[in-house]
This record gives structure tokens, C-alpha cells and sequence, in this order.
């Protein structure tokens, strides 16, 4: 029977993924992300160094990350209809051209 493994850097050797996983699932402590690593702006070219600068940055210029927005975001959009004077345009057209 075949198996995988998995290198577990703890113990810098190969262990059963099954084995590996299950340990990974034991382990109750919160979870801690590190702040992101400052980069440029492509809206405007200041530099960001923070989440909080990042979400207030995307906020102040209308922007959303792919993949983070919601169905909320799309139902703000209000359908545009056709130009005014739009269907005068075609029938005056079609008249021209004896239609």
C-alpha cells in the first residue's frame, strides 16, 4: 500500500500526511497574520506599509480587491437605460433610408 508523507519542519523529517494533519487539527491557539510588506500604490503611487492603510487607501479611491467583494457591491449598481433621444434617432434613420 502506498503512503505520503509530508516534511515537518519541527522535527525536520517525513511523517504520514494522515498523521500530520491530525496533529495540525489538535493544536487550539489563535492564529496570527503578520502585516503585509510595504508596496506602491498603482492608483496613485504612495506608498502603503499597512492593512488598515491598505483597506482606508482601497476605500478612499472606490477600489476592491479581487475576490473580496460581495454581491452587496454589484446590487449598488443601478441599470443604465438607452440615451435620450436614442430611439428618435433610429426611427429617423430608418425613415431616411426608406425602411
Amino acid at each position: 500500500m502506498r503512503k505520503t508523507y509530508v516534511f515537518d519542519r519541527t522535527t525536520l523529517q517525513l511523517v504520514p500526511k494522515d498523521e500530520f494533519y491530525a496533529r495540525a487539527q489538535e493544536v487550539n491557539a489563535p492564529m496570527v497574520i503578520g502585516d503585509i510588506q510595504p508596496y506602491q500604490s498603482q492608483i496613485d503611487g504612495s506608498m502603503i506599509s499597512s492593512r488598515s492603510q491598505h483597506r482606508s487607501h482601497l476605500r478612499q479611491h472606490g477600489c476592491v480587491e479581487i475576490g473580496n467583494e460581495t454581491k452587496a457591491l454589484y446590487a449598488q449598481t443601478t441599470p443604465k437605460g438607452p440615451p435620450p433621444g436614442l430611439k428618435d434617432a433610429l426611427i429617423r434613420a430608418f425613415h431616411e433610408r426608406g425602411l
